[in-house]
Parts: C-alpha cells; sequence; structure tokens
C-alpha cells in the first residue's frame, strides 16, 4: 500500500510537471515536421503544422473510445510528406449499433498545413491485438503499435502521432493529453498511505496481542 501511494504521487508530479511543458509549448508557434525532427529535445505535445498526402482507403480505426458515454474509434491515417510517414490521428466517430458495421469516413487525399500536436503512442502490455496484416480495410486496432503499422504497409513510419487539433464537423477533436488531473492522483496516494497506516496499526496490535497471549500461556504452564 505504502509502495502504490508512492506510485501514485510521482503519477501526480509527473502530470503536474507535463501539464507545465504543455502550457509552455502552447505559447510557441507551430513546428514544421522538419524542424521537430532535428529537436534533440521532447517533443511531445508540441504543435505542428503540417502538410502531406494521404491514401484515403487506407485507415485504421482504433477501437473502444468512449466519447460522452458513448463507444466509437479514433480514426488514424498515414500522411507522406516529402520525406517522412507520419501516423495521423483525424479524431473520433461514433460507432453504429451493429459492432460489425465499421462507420464511414470521408477523407481527403491531402492535408495543407494541417494543425496538431505531437503524441507519443504508448504500449500496453496488457492489450492483445486483434488485427491481423491481411484483414480488410478499414483495419481495427486495439492500440497504437507503430511496428505493427509498419509491417502492414510495408513502409517506415515516423515513432509518433500528429493528432489534428483543428475543428470539424465529420470528427470530434477533444485533445486531451492528460485525462487524469495532478490532484487526483494525490487523492490516491492519500488513501494509499492511510490504508497502509492503518494496516500497519493493525498488524502491530495484532502482534503485540499474539504475544502478551504467549506470554500468560508460557507463564501458566511454569506455574503447573
Amino acid at each position: 500500500m505504502f509502495a502504490l501511494a508512492n506510485w501514485q504521487l510521482q503519477r501526480g508530479l509527473d502530470k503536474a510537471q507535463r501539464m507545465q511543458s504543455i502550457d509552455s509549448a502552447s505559447n510557441s508557434a507551430s513546428y514544421s515536421l522538419e524542424t521537430l525532427l532535428t529537436r534533440n529535445q521532447d517533443i511531445q505535445d508540441l504543435p505542428i503544422s503540417f502538410s502531406g498526402s494521404i491514401n484515403p482507403q487506407h485507415v485504421f480505426l482504433l477501437d473502444n473510445r468512449i466519447k460522452q458515454g458513448r463507444p466509437g474509434f479514433d480514426v488514424y491515417v498515414i500522411a507522406q510528406s516529402d520525406t517522412h510517414n507520419v501516423l495521423v490521428n483525424f479524431g473520433w466517430v461514433a460507432g453504429k449499433q451493429m459492432r460489425d458495421d465499421l462507420p464511414e469516413v470521408s477523407l481527403p487525399d491531402r492535408l495543407n498545413d494541417a494543425q496538431g500536436r505531437i503524441v507519443l503512442p504508448s504500449d500496453n502490455p496488457m492489450v492483445t491485438e486483434t488485427a491481423t496484416h491481411d484483414a480488410l480495410w478499414p483495419k481495427v486496432i486495439q492500440q497504437i503499435d507503430i511496428q505493427f503499422i509498419e509491417q502492414v504497409l510495408h513502409a517506415e513510419v515516423l515513432p509518433f502521432v500528429i493528432t489534428l487539433t483543428q475543428s470539424n464537423e465529420q470528427f470530434i477533436r477533444d485533445w486531451q493529453p492528460v485525462v487524469m488531473p495532478p490532484e487526483k492522483h494525490y487523492a490516491y496516494a492519500v488513501q494509499w498511505l492511510g490504508l497502509g497506516i492503518a494496516a500497519f496499526f493493525v498488524y502491530f496490535f495484532a502482534l503485540r496481542a499474539r504475544l502478551r497471549s504467549g506470554l500468560k500461556k508460557g507463564s501458566h504452564e511454569q506455574n503447573e
């Protein structure tokens, strides 16, 4: 419990640091893709202005995305600049009543000066990918795995995602880099700490009672 309290505290501190980084990045002008690729610093959450061509037939639908209690998908497509391929998140679309009936989306052949943010995908070892290389398009995926996408497309892809932020009638784009605020992690840390202290005292008094009982029993046997 003490370890969980410390973990939640560290998570809260990390979230607070990231929110400060986001506020700082929000005050800067949008970067170009070429400029970002030359940066030696962390590029997470930085604003970007991007142009590139896309293949609207090769769509990845990230499963189990919930918006306002409705299930749906995040729509991802590879965009190709003059020199690189990068995965672009177009936003969220609602699913249909029948799970096998996938939503249809209308995508342009090209993005021109599209505004977005850099997102570094995280790997969740608890998630099992259900899509296969030879599955039909659009492909329903369970998480953003750049290596898997490269194998599907037989092409190199940059190790980050551009999440579009401009408003759009077809997609919901409510970019939320931090889902749980630091204050919530701190509250969980306090709860785990309290439970750990309570468990410690329960153990301490139970152990003391057992030792006293053992001493009394030993003294009684000696008297006999």
